[in-house]
């Protein structure tokens, strides 16, 4: 069962536009001019680093020319950052109108073809009749954890990819000092989510019933104020919330300074949890 509903992801990612387009761009520019390029770099998100620098470059070898595509993309700047960074052809299947509007956008932006980016539902028979097995890596962030049941969902997922393909899964981590934020700041996005596979042991039997075989699982980043968010917040609640974020950044740079490319993750603190697995042959 779902636990969110299609106008839901509509309001969402036109949230997501209005944001993208004023205020934290600006932000960004004169933190850049203040911080300078390397320490800003630094003090971008520590989870990210582990990501892109530590984690993806030990599995995504040789894969220039790979058909790469994320379910629930939009905006798509995940996608077009692994095309930059891998070569790949990036593809994206989104719920919403609004969501694959950005995310064309952002395909075109980029220098990508816009057209592969599917407005569908992943879970369409249509769909997965029509894009069976025919892409290299397979991407979600965010998006399982939307399910009550996300078997169902996963058994998508792989229908999609190639034997011998590379999934990645990624969800935010809820529980711990997140869950205690969440349950007083905006407890109404708590049924929006299934709580239970953000414990390590319940993530990782999601993929067990599949023909993968696992590459990688863990927590991924040490702490991360993204993950404090508050429901329809007064002016006092929206500055809090942007001073964290600045924090936030301070933070980056001491996790860098201390935990350089080994991270620190725990069940507690850490803002993700993540799976690399390789499809076996039928």
């Amino acid at each position: 069962m779902r636990l969110t509903d299609q106008e839901y992801w509509e309001r969402v990612n036109a949230d997501n536009s209005k944001t993208a387009q004023s205020t934290s761009l600006n932000r960004n520019k004169w933190l850049r001019r203040i911080l300078g390029s390397t320490f800003f770099k630094w003090s971008e998100p520590y989870d990210d680093y582990i990501l892109w620098e530590v984690i993806l470059p030990s599995y995504l070898k040789n894969v220039n020319g790979f058909r790469a595509i994320e379910i629930g993309s939009a905006p798509g700047k995940f996608m077009t950052k692994l095309a930059d960074h891998f070569g790949v052809i990036p593809y994206g299947i989104e719920y919403t109108s609004v969501g694959a509007a950005a995310n064309r956008v952002t395909f075109l932006d980029h220098g990508y073809d816009p057209e592969g980016v599917i407005e569908a539902d992943v879970l369409s028979p249509v769909f997965q009749a029509k894009y069976k097995g025919i892409f290299d890596i397979v991407i979600s962030r965010g998006f399982i954890e939307h399910f009550s049941d996300p078997q169902d969902v996963l058994d998508a997922h792989m229908s999609l990819l190639k034997p011998g393909g590379v999934l990645l899964v990624m969800i935010p981590n809820l529980r711990g000092i997140y869950w205690i934020w969440t349950r007083i700041f905006n407890e109404l996005q708590l049924p929006l989510h299934n709580l239970d596979i953000m414990k390590m042991g319940n993530f990782r039997a999601l993929f067990s019933p599949f023909k993968l075989r696992r590459l990688h699982i863990q927590y991924i980043g040490t702490f991360s104020f993204w993950l404090f968010t508050a429901k329809d917040p007064s002016l006092l609640m929206r500055k809090i919330l942007r001073g964290l974020i600045l924090l936030q950044r301070v933070l980056n740079v001491c996790f860098r300074l201390f935990f350089g490319r080994r991270g620190f993750e725990t069940a507690w603190l850490s803002p993700n949890l993540l799976f690399i697995g390789k499809k076996c042959p039928d």
